[in-house]
């Protein structure tokens, strides 16, 4: 035995965790619209995956606000931060649209059929839904990129760990 677990033993919840965490991404708000609702969530599982089309995909967590928007929504937005809107990171992450109006507090836009998106970000994308897959406690959302800006460029705001603020020197 060289010291490594047994075949399909399984690992305990926090060192998977703790592993995944080190999977580096970018932080975004995805923004959403069903109706005259709107919300808007922080999120760090979100890549692309294909070129043609292009295709990205985000992965909500069945108890956010959002999540339920989402599920009735025919499109979407995502807003990459950049490495100086960490506070917006945290707003959009941290408070519920069911308790807190968000985007009332923050500069936007409105995209395709008026699905916020924030004034001010790395990238802005509109998405139309492509499609939808359950994943344990999270849904994948797979969009097809209709419309793409650039808006203030990189930096992006990388999660790290368990949050995304820079790390002290």
């Amino acid at each position: 035995m060289d010291g490594s677990p047994a075949r399909g033993a399984p690992e305990t919840v926090p060192e998977v965790d703790a592993a995944l965490r080190l999977f580096p991404g970018p932080v975004a708000v995805v923004g959403a619209g069903y109706g005259s609702a709107a919300g808007g969530l922080t999120v760090a599982w979100v890549t692309r995956v294909s070129i043609e089309p292009p295709l990205v995909l985000v992965s909500i967590g069945h108890e956010r606000h959002t999540y339920g928007l989402l599920e009735g929504a025919t499109e979407f937005t995502i807003s990459l931060l950049r490495e100086d809107q960490v506070a917006v990171g945290r707003l959009f992450g941290l408070h519920s649209r069911r308790d807190r109006d968000k985007w009332a507090e923050t500069p936007h836009v409105l995209l395709g059929g008026g699905v916020p998106a924030l004034a001010r970000c790395a990238v802005r994308l509109l998405c139309d839904v492509a499609g939808r897959f359950a994943t344990g406690d999270h849904d994948c959302f797979v969009g097809r990129v209709v419309h793409a800006e650039v808006v203030d460029g990189g930096p992006a705001l990388p999660m790290r760990g368990r949050d995304y603020a820079p790390q002290a020197d």
